[in-house]
């Protein structure tokens, strides 16, 4: 596997550990984010403050997520990272989860970079299933 570029390791490090702050220490002022499920658009955000409320609300509802590194790879300024998610549900969230639920997740993520920051972040589930 390809060794991740810094700035992609310490988010991802930040995120399973739900830290905020360490997450938003790694994107650029105008970071854009896309989350897809089944290809279609399910969040979007524009710029840092947008992207600091998603990922507050994303570490509270969670007690705790993982994220494990099936395979990466990194070519000039981009980087993209195929995961599996786990992540156990302490909020009801709009699309029908609920509290006490575990959400599993296999997906890929598309880090893309410029002048060490994150500078959009595409995350894309391709199997979901939540369990009781």
């Amino acid at each position: 596997m390809t060794p991740l570029p810094e700035v992609v390791q310490a988010y991802i490090t930040a995120y399973t550990q739900k830290d905020v702050g360490g997450m938003l220490a790694c994107p650029a002022e105008e970071i854009a984010f896309s989350h897809l499920e089944d290809g279609e658009i399910r969040a979007e955000t524009q710029g840092k403050p947008a992207f600091a409320e998603l990922a507050a609300a994303g570490a509270q509802a969670f007690e705790t997520r993982q994220l494990i590194i099936r395979h990466a790879i990194s070519v000039a300024e981009t980087t993209l990272v195929e995961i599996d998610f786990t992540g156990f549900l302490v909020l009801d969230l709009p699309n029908g989860w609920r509290t006490g639920q575990t959400a599993q997740i296999h997906g890929a993520s598309a880090f893309h970079l410029a002048e060490g920051r994150i500078v959009r972040l595409v995350d894309e589930s391709f199997h979901v299933s939540v369990q009781t």
